[in-house]
């Protein structure tokens, strides 16, 4: 099933990957696991292993949220006020009073800018690190992980919550080849959790079913594999097996099964399709995968932000946010995984007429949390007027190397195109030392 979403500027972008059984026993995902055995360099001390994204697509007006300018004149500070947090000396908005309270955990880099205001190649550079290029098409962090750290047996890498709410999410795995797409879970009409359409068995269809269905693929494949001149299809059944094995698996099933957790602790993450959503990343991160995306739109306030922010969009956030945090914390995984909050761009530090705020890309804000990243600071500033930055300017391919170097991948690491040219993980990106520890 695909799913459609259009921002501001009617751009639309389609999903790149719906997977479910049909599209498994289509080789799809044995694809993907038989390009994963290619070798990769050396890695360095890794000290987390897990990533998990919250997307605020649509361009977050950060200078409401975790910058905020009380000081400058009215057009430009806006109607919220900053609130104090257990981070000593950062202040962040006051419809964040939950993220407030696990802000010693955390680090705001307040200095992150570059010059893309349209959606889609923003969208692009975020979510790669790397400017759009009409000669190279990078790999999402969410691929980059799922080719360099294999998962546990029988859970995806990657995996991307996808609805018309993550306004263009470019999720798509690049040079790396379609096999390192995310593993696409959509959200069921109605329901406040998401479907596990497309990365479990659905309802009704037994494992004997689908090892019957397996018997006679293996014996097409056979008899393909005789015609293929490509030497890699030799080995090819041992990753269809494995694909067998992530179906057979139970452990992403009890990754989406929610009944298991307490309603106290559903309600803090706040009973959305967002919200639960988050609750499931931290289960499946604790099963094993990698990289979870998680999106939540509707962050393109032309008109209307400060409503549109204080009743919708915050309060989701907030509940959602915090409480991963602290549900991490509480169960010894924050050292391991990264949290990390952002969106394309942010938004004009002047308020328009309709009450909104523009695309901005010079100046935004972006959240990030364990993985022994430094905690309890806000990194880099930004002048008064919120304009530009002041001190520690740094980019998307900063942000993208500290996170990688984190997972012990550095910048230099070299990646294969799928004709064998050499590319580096982030050719411009460096890793901001002041956040590591």
């Amino acid at each position: 099933m695909k799913a459609f979403s259009v921002d501001c500027e009617r751009f639309y972008r389609r999903d790149f990957l719906s997977v479910g059984v049909a599209s498994l026993l289509g080789l799809r995902l044995s694809d993907a696991l038989a390009l994963e055995a290619r070798s990769s360099p050396a890695k360095n001390k890794k000290k987390a292993d897990s990533v998990i994204l919250l997307w605020l697509g649509g361009g977050p007006a950060t200078i409401d949220m975790w910058d905020l300018k009380p000081d400058a004149p009215e057009n430009i500070r806006g109607e919220f006020k900053p609130i104090a947090t257990r981070a000593d000396g950062v202040r962040i908005c006051e419809h964040l009073p939950r993220t407030a309270q696990v802000m010693d955990r955390c680090a705001l880099v307040r200095s992150l800018g570059h010059s893309i205001t349209a959606h889609g190649p923003g969208t692009v550079y975020m979510a790669t690190g790397h400017p759009p290029s009409p000669s190279v098409d990078y790999p999402s962090l969410g691929s980059l992980a799922a080719k360099i750290l294999p998962a546990a047996p029988g859970v995806p890498s990657y995996v991307r919550f996808n609805s018309a709410l993550a306004t263009g999410l470019s999720g798509g795995a690049g040079f790396l080849g379609a096999a390192y797409n995310p593993f696409e879970v959509q959200e069921g009409q109605g329901r406040a959790s998401p479907s596990l359409d497309g990365v479990a068995l659905p309802d009704g269809f037994t494992v004997g079913q689908l090892e019957s269905r397996q018997q006679l693929r293996s014996r097409l494949d056979t008899r393909l594999r005789q015609l293929e001149n490509d030497p890699a299809s030799a080995s090819l059944g041992r990753f269809q097996q494995q694909a067998l094995d992530i179906l057979r698996s139970d452990k992403t099933r009890r990754a989406f099964d929610l009944d298991k957790e307490p309603d106290p602790l559903r309600d803090r993450y706040r009973r959305t399709p967002f919200g639960q959503s988050v609750l499931i990343a931290r289960r499946l991160v604790e099963a094993g995968a990698r990289f979870v995306t998680v999106g939540l739109g509707g962050w393109d306030t032309h008109s209307r932000n400060f409503q549109i922010l204080r009743n919708q969009l915050l309060p989701q956030l907030d509940g959602a946010l915090a409480t991963l945090i602290g549900d991490l914390q509480d169960r010894g995984l924050l050292q391991r995984t990264i949290v990390y909050c952002a969106g394309e761009f942010g938004r004009t530090p002047q308020v328009n007429s309709a009450f909104g705020r523009d695309h901005w890309a010079r100046t935004m804000s972006v959240l990030l949390a364990g993985g022994c990243l430094r905690q309890g600071c806000a990194y880099g500033s930004t002048d008064e007027m919120g304009m530009s930055p002041a001190t520690e300017p740094c980019s998307p391919g900063d942000i993208a190397a500290t996170v990688f170097h984190t997972l012990g991948i550095e910048p230099n690491h070299e990646l294969r195109t799928t004709s064998g040219r050499p590319i580096l993980a982030f050719r411009d990106g460096k890793v901001l030392e002041a956040l590591t520890e």
